[in-house]
């Protein structure tokens, strides 16, 4: 539905996504928590669906609102959240949520399907399904 406050044609979502560009991150180790270089000591770029893995690895791991940096659409509100048991149906809603509007900023995420929640003591990992203009992709991040 066309939004009234705006004079004329609103560009759908479809259109903008048709038109993105290729993608593309710097390659990312995950477990040393670092930059992944090539032979010729350059970093290593990655495009698609392992380029959005990156951005969504890096935008669970920022705090929305603390750094100037950032945009405040990027990051996510996790601190509510520390230090309290989400095995409730209402806290894992709500986390979800978050979640999922931190990541539907992404121009090149079409969905959030799912959202795992694997608590071991006081570590927090999330195993999120993607649907991507690139396909399916999912990720395992820790929080």
């Amino acid at each position: 539905m066309a939004n009234p406050f705006i004079k004329g044609g609103t560009i759908a979502a479809a259109d903008i996504q048709r038109n993105l560009p290729l993608c593309t991150e710097y390659a990312w180790d995950f477990t040393r928590d670092n930059f992944i270089y090539g032979k010729d000591k350059q970093p290593k770029i990655v495009t698609g669906n392992k380029a959005i893995q990156i951005w969504v690895w890096k935008v669970l791991r920022v705090e929305r609102y603390r750094f100037r940096a950032y945009f405040d659409d990027y990051g996510i509100e996790l601190e509510r959240f520390i230090g309290k048991v989400t095995n409730d149906s209402i806290s894992h809603f709500d986390l979800f949520e978050y979640v999922k509007e931190a990541l539907l900023v992404n121009p090149y995420i079409i969905e959030v399907e799912e959202v795992d929640f694997i608590q071991e003591h006081k570590q927090v990992v999330l195993h999120i399904g993607l649907q991507t203009i690139y396909g399916h992709t999912t990720i395992g991040v820790e929080v």
